[in-house]
């Protein structure tokens, strides 16, 4: 049987949107910059209650992340958004996140200091803070609906579910040997691969913006 190798390597194709997606929830997910926040979260827990809470973290964070990009576009129909609004919208939204992650900042997207030292007390912080906002923020989950309805068949859904599972599977990974990553990398490493990370974000926004600018235009051009 053929097969299409042009699908598959512009810039709408399979291995396009398998890459962009994957980038896109890696950076976004942000596990390294959360590093030493769950350092700080679980210090006073034993080694393998901090690998259980958070395994239950990033399952919780996946999970929540593949649902709400299952039914978002459902959303859209009973409130009746075109989507090329939700897209302008998430990239004005991502950009926000990017400028702070730029800054050095911990995005008010995701937690507060005193938000994270409030439920650190709670025994469910595996759920808020860690899973919900600090791995699964609104801009995970913006970005998990941008790209479910900019899925060119079944095929790109199903990539998308599968970098879901790849990202917090990483994600766990990468808080699992937190201690490790962070004298790995030190303050300065990590504050650098924030800062490319919000940078790559940064570029991923602007592209959601056009991207949505051009759908509504010709709409808003017919119309007139």
């Amino acid at each position: 049987m053929d097969m299409d190798l042009t699908h598959f390597m512009d810039g709408s194709g399979t291995v396009s949107y398998f890459l962009k997606s994957l980038v896109s929830l890696f950076v976004v997910v942000d596990a390294i910059g959360n590093v030493p926040v769950f350092m700080t979260i679980l210090e006073r827990f034993e080694e393998t209650e901090r690998e259980l809470i958070i395994k239950k973290a990033a399952l919780v964070g996946g999970l929540t992340l593949a649902i709400v990009s299952l039914t978002g576009h459902l959303f859209f129909r009973i409130l009746g958004i075109k989507f090329y609004s939700f897209r302008i919208a998430a990239g004005i939204l991502l950009i926000i996140v990017s400028l702070e992650m730029l800054q050095g900042k911990k995005t008010r997207t995701q937690s507060s200091a005193d938000d994270e030292r409030h439920y650190a007390e709670r025994d469910e912080i595996s759920i808020i803070p860690l899973a919900i906002p600090l791995l699964t923020g609104p801009g995970a989950l913006t970005t998990g609906i941008v790209f479910f309805n900019s899925a060119g068949n079944l095929v790109d859904r199903v990539i998308l579910m599968m970098n879901i599972g790849i990202v917090y599977i990483s994600g766990y990974l990468i808080l699992v040997k937190a201690h490790a990553v962070f004298k790995f990398l030190g303050k300065t490493g990590t504050r650098v691969a924030v800062r490319i990370m919000g940078l790559l974000l940064l570029s991923i926004s602007v592209q959601f913006i056009i991207e949505g600018l051009m759908e509504a235009f010709p709409l808003l051009i017919n119309r007139t």
